[in-house]
Parts: C-alpha cells; structure tokens; sequence
C-alpha cells in the first residue's frame, strides 16, 4: 500500500482560540480587507476512443494518472465521472516493468484501490499521447465524496509514477518539452503546453535548475526581508514548485525563525509594517508581500507558513503552492530541467510595477547571478488551457460551473479538453523498491484559513512520511 501522508489531509490546529477582545478589535476594517481565494484549479482531459471526459487537477507534485471507474460503486465515486474500459476500443490492461498490474493508495484521510490501464489521453485536440493510468475501483467516502473534480494528472518526475510509460512529463516531452502555470482569483487562469504566453509574464525569466528530479524542487541561496539577506540558508534551503497545493508550507525550525523575526501581531496592528519576504536565486529576489504570507480576517492575523518536516534525501524543503503561483508564471522545462519564474502580470497591472514589486535585482553576495532570459514570442504549437477555480472541498456550485462549461466546449471541440487544473502536492520516492514518501499538503480546506490554524497538521493521521505501495500482479474484474 502506498501512503501519500499529505494528500487530501485536514488542517490541524496549531494554537487556542485567541482571546475575545483581539478577535473583535477592528473586525468590520479587517473584514473590509479579506481576500477569499481560490484554493483548487481544475479541468478536462479525454480517455478512450470515443473520448470520455474528466475533471481533474494538474499537479507538478504527483506523477500519475488517477480518474475513477465505472466498476466503483463506493461513496467515494459516487459523484464523479467514471471510465468505461469496455466502451473504448483503445483500452487495454498493462502491467508495469516489475509485473504489476494494480495497486493501493493510501491517502491523508482516504485510500484508493486501482488498475492500471492504457488509452488515448488527449488535453487538448492536438495533444494526445498513449498513457498508463490507474482506473480507480475502490475510493473511501472521504474525502472523494465532497472533491470538486474527479481525478489527478501528474506532473512531477518518474520517480513519483508506478513505473516506466506511467510519466506523462517524459512521455509528453517530445511534443512539449515545457508548460507554464498562470492562475488568480479571476477567471483567467490557465495551463500552456509546449511553452507559456508572454502577455501572461510582467518581467524577464529567472531560471533555476532542478536539484532533485521528483518534485520540481530547486535551490535558494536565501530568504530576504525587503531584499536584504538573513543569512538563514547558508545556501542550503531548497524549495518544491507545487502547482497542487494551496498552502506555502516549510521546515519547522525555519518556519518557526522566520514568524519570530517577522513578528506580526495578532490584532494587525503591524500588518503595515511587516517585510515583503523574498527567496533569493542568485542576484534575483523573488518576493511575497504581507498579503501573501499573512492570513487576515476579522478574527486577527496569523503567519500562513505551515510547519512541514520533509525528511533527506529531498528535505528539508520549502513547498510553495496558490499563493506563490499566484504572484509568479512558473515554467516548467523537462528538458533542462529547470524551472523559470517570471511576475505574473494580473489585470491593471503594468509591467514596470509588478515586476520591481515582485522580482528585484540584488547584489549576489558572493553567489552566482542568477540565469535571466527575456520573454519571446510564444511559439506556433503552445496550447493553453483554461483552468476552473473554486474551493478545494468541492459544492454543488463547483459542479455546476463545471459542468456548464463543459457543455460549451464540446459544442466546440472534438474530442479534445479546454479546461485544466490545479491544486495538490506531492508523493515522492524513498528506501526501498516500493517504499516511498510523500510529502503532499494538497487539498487541504483552507479557503477560509483562521490565526486558529497557524501550524496544520499535515501529516493526517499516519504521522509519517513514510508510505508504502501494495502492487497486485492478479487483476480482480
């Protein structure tokens, strides 16, 4: 059985209710001033000949395919689209290298049970691959009952996928060796293959190589406040990209530095005063402001860095989900591999303000500079997808956006998908043969975050990192 500890977890508390006269004072400013943002991204794929639709989540911290089927009569499945094999005549049964034809996952608060088949996996009308997946035939009640889509598409490394021809990143490569995220709390968000839009990027690149090829988790040389150096990572802090998550999360002994030196006060009487908190690469300085970092309500302020302990090979490591993404285009480029960040250009915004706001040129300090590259036209066989927002726990509201769109685009299109999706984290690989870790934070219902929840518990119930896989090598029909 694999355990992925941190996918689909529920926020822990971290801390007491905080006292009555805090939480009251300058409730209807701070009320005035709540932001409620989006927490998932999601939207179709085609599996089969005919092309059967599903919803689903992109996510750079995972590496498989994941969409129920139609033999899953759980609660779990209940609501979702499933996958007829027999309807398609592209479907077969395959097994991995080692022989393996099936296997269980074991989620936060959840577990699944699946096949692993092959089919025509198309997410755009021009971009369709042969791909193995798993066709889930066991889900638990929670937390898939309540999810806004039906299913999961990897993006990370092959060292997270059940085996070789399951990693789509490799198996896409040839036709889109890049793809880019631009999300945001308007409905303009969006999933390019093949490269990103230079419209959607408000500064040049800043590159940084993967360290290490499961997540897309590159090196920081270190934090700053208000671009000057704390000297906390001595080069040695590495952050995972998570399009999958909706949380920034980080090592608890740097976590817990940082809200000291940041010092932000309950009742937000500072708020105005705190640093923008930056991650330097090189002589760049990526920056999040107060708002970023900070959740504000009418109940007071609190840090949103949550405390998560990934342990070595991969950690200690950063995880920067929606917040992050929000304020910077990522690009993804498995050809490198690298990552690129670019100040995401929202509307309103000009050029100039977002990109001296968000990405800022220091001296390196003895570093390396960092590797720049201007935007440059899109090439001719870039697609972009639309991606739906909404609320990581799901709603019939959720559903019924979805599925009105959805409508539209198959008046459109044929056979393809237009919509895509995000919100997750990641599972990753360690010790022996089916032994992996997972340090997945996705899904986690934060939409209307409180100072209650500063730390989450994010492990689930499981307390470990550590998970393992259970692989059947007798398909049960």
């Amino acid at each position: 059985m694999r355990h992925e500890a941190l996918l689909f977890a529920k926020a822990g508390s971290r801390q007491g209710a905080r006292s009555t006269s805090k939480a009251t004072s300058g409730a209807k400013m701070l009320d005035a001033m709540k932001v409620i943002h989006k927490t998932a991204y999601w939207g179709r794929v085609t599996l089969g000949t005919p092309p059967q639709s599903f919803t689903v989540i992109f996510d750079t911290g995972s590496g498989n395919v994941i969409v129920p089927v139609s033999d899953c009569k759980d609660a779990g499945c209940a609501p979702h689209r499933k996958y007829d094999d027999r309807a398609s005549s592209t479907s077969k049964d395959v097994k991995n290298e080692r022989g393996e034809e099936a296997t269980q996952i074991s989620f936060g608060t959840g577990k699944i049970t699946g096949d692993f088949y092959q089919d025509k996996l198309c997410i755009s009308g021009s971009l369709c691959l042969n791909a193995n997946f798993i066709a889930a035939n066991k889900m638990s009640q929670q937390p898939f009952e309540q999810i806004p889509f039906d299913g999961i598409v990897g993006l990370g490394f092959k060292d997270l996928s059940m085996g070789q021809g399951f990693n789509l990143v490799d198996d896409l490569s040839s036709q889109a060796s890049q793809f880019s995220f631009f999300v945001s709390d308007n409905d303009d968000s969006e999933l390019t293959f093949g490269g990103y839009r230079p419209e959607r990027l408000a500064s040049d690149i800043v590159w940084a190589p993967v360290k290490v090829e499961s997540w897309w988790q590159v090196a920081i040389d270190d934090i700053t406040f208000n671009n000057k150096a704390q000297g906390l990572c001595d080069g040695q802090c590495q952050v995972a990209v998570d399009t999958g998550t909706s949380m920034l999360a980080g090592p608890t002994e740097l976590v817990d530095k940082l809200r000291d030196m940041v010092n932000p006060q309950d009742d937000c009487s500072n708020f105005h005063k705190l640093p923008n908190l930056g991650f330097k690469i090189g002589n760049s300085v990526l920056n999040l402001k107060p708002e970023d970092y900070m959740d504000k309500s009418a109940s007071g302020c609190s840090f949103s860095l949550m405390a998560l302990d990934v342990p070595p090979p991969k950690g200690p490591v950063f995880v920067f989900g929606d917040p992050f993404l929000r304020k910077f285009v990522t690009i993804y480029d498995r050809s490198k591999p690298a990552v690129g960040f670019a100040a995401a250009k929202h509307g309103g915004d000009s050029k100039g303000s977002a990109a001296s706001q968000s990405i800022v040129q220091v001296d390196t300090g003895g570093a390396a500079p960092s590797s720049r590259e201007p935007a440059h036209a899109s090439s001719s066989n870039t697609v972009s997808m639309h991606l739906e927002g909404g609320n990581a726990d799901g709603g019939e509201s959720n559903r019924e956006d979805d599925e009105e769109r959805e409508d539209e685009e198959e008046d459109d299109e044929d056979g393809g998908a237009a919509s895509l999706a995000s919100v997750a984290s990641a599972p990753k690989a360690v010790g022996a043969r089916h032994a992996k870790s997972s340090h997945k934070g996705a899904f986690i219902q934060e939409h209307q975050r409180t100072s209650s929840q500063r730390r989450r518990h994010l492990l689930g119930s499981s307390g470990s990192h550590l998970f393992s896989v259970r692989l059947f090598r007798d398909k049960k029909k």
